[in-house]
């Protein structure tokens, strides 16, 4: 949106909503705080804030859920914990939390253990969706990472074996529940994805529970065996309202073992009209080709290369002839231009020499000149110059005193002499 107009309030809500429900931090989240302005509408929704010393948050509670609420009675002054998302009431331009469960305090410490460790594996990239894999559309072994005594093993055989009767499976028991579980459940995925067992699939999970029989696949050991398994795995974990990490660390998640076996396995019937399309459109694919390839084999053959070859080699020795005439013509005229360019410049070196034999002659013609003019000429002559100490030439008598020494410049060597008589006579 543009920032140079302003945007409507509605605009405005609108965008905050959808910063809200595009963040996965605001849509499954705890919020602990005492219940204050509690009211019981007559559609059966609760209505409430959570408060702490400084803010409140405004809560609904609908009817669908608050039938799920086993504890105390809601009221106003009591400790909770809300487990929910964060929406905003655009009209009104409110956010508040829609509650799905709620806990009182002391009961819920092991909901935030969760949602801080997933918080961490979060950050870490382990529930990245872009490394998530997509499962193979027809396995051929299915692996099974449960319990071997509860119904969803027997759930998955039972659906695999009636979408797919000649799949083959796997099963690697384990413990699901209790201290013991998180190593069980480890063990047996990392088993399933031994090379030697060809496994194409595997579904791990158990059937529902209370939110604390569920707890081994929030066990960050569990959460890290989904996420390195070799081969595509699908957690299949039964519960109502929270999703066992394991969900997300997981190529696929399904809500149950049995619609984990629906997922995994398609049906027959999905199988042979998946084969009937494919091998249509192969045909079809193949039949294109064909045609594709005949047509080019028609023109191939109608080319006069093929049906009078002589005829096209003739074309080709009439077109090599007039290329090679061409790079005659074109070698002549290259150096047809380089020689009218070499005899412009025999003509600026002959201009040269003439002008440079001017300049020459006119050059000794003023050295002569200059050499009568010169002083070392006048010198030769029998003349001398006269200076004084001062080297300042002495040109009259008065210049000088008696007894003063003078130098004699003759045109070789120099004289020093000492004035002794002065003639101011001409």
């Amino acid at each position: 949106m543009s920032n140079d107009r302003p945007i409507t309030v509605s605009e405005l809500n609108k965008l905050i909503s959808n910063a809200l429900s595009s963040n996965p931090s605001f849509k499954s989240i705890w919020v602990k705080g005492e219940i204050s302005n509690f009211n019981i509408a007559p559609s059966g929704h609760f209505y409430f804030s959570l408060k702490d010393s400084t803010s409140n948050l405004r809560c609904t509670f609908f009817q669908g859920r608050t039938q799920s609420y086993s504890g105390r009675p809601l009221k106003n002054g009591m400790e909770v914990m809300a487990y929910g998302s964060v929406n905003v009431y655009e009209p009104r331009g409110e956010y508040s939390l829609n509650v799905f469960k709620i806990e009182e305090i002391g009961q819920g410490d092991i909901h935030l253990q969760v949602e801080k460790l997933k918080k961490q594996l979060y950050e870490k990239g382990i529930f990245d969706p872009n490394r998530k894999r997509p499962l193979p559309r027809l396995p051929k072994t299915l692996g099974i990472a449960t319990s071997p005594t509860g119904a969803a093993i027997e759930d998955i055989i039972r659906i695999a074996r009636t979408n797919y009767p000649n799949i083959n499976i796997l099963v690697s028991p384990c413990v699901v529940q209790g201290v013991d579980a998180p190593n069980s459940i480890t063990e047996a995925i990392e088993l399933l994805n031994n090379p030697k067992w060809e496994v194409d699939v595997i579904i791990a999970g158990r059937g529902g529970g209370s939110y604390e029989d569920l707890m081994a696949f929030n066990d960050e050991k569990v959460i890290m065996a989904y996420y390195n398994s070799r081969v595509p795995i699908i957690s299949a974990v039964g519960h109502e309202i929270d999703k066992v990490l394991t969900d997300y660390a997981a190529d696929v998640s399904a809500p149950t073992p049995t619609a984990a076996a629906k997922i995994a396995i398609p049906e027959v019937e999905t199988i042979f009209a998946y084969l009937e399309e494919t091998d249509r459109r192969l045909t079809l694919a193949l039949k294109h080709r064909l045609q594709y390839l005949r047509d080019r084999l028609g023109k191939a053959l109608d080319k006069r290369s093929l049906t009078d070859p002589s005829h096209y080699i003739e074309e080709r020795y009439i077109a090599l002839d007039e290329v090679l005439s061409r790079i005659h013509l074109i070698g002549r005229n290259f150096l047809s231009q380089k020689k009218e360019k070499l005899s412009v410049f025999e003509r600026i070196s002959f201009r040269w020499e003439q002008s440079l034999e001017r300049k020459s002659n006119r050059l000794n013609l003023a050295s002569g000149r200059l050499e009568n003019f010169s002083p070392l000429s006048t010198l030769s002559r029998g003349y001398s110059v006269i200076r004084n100490h001062k080297k300042n030439v002495i040109k009259a008598s008065n210049e000088v005193k008696i007894g003063e020494k003078l130098e004699l410049i003759l045109a070789k060597g120099s004289l020093e002499v000492n004035v002794q008589n002065i003639s101011n006579e001409k």
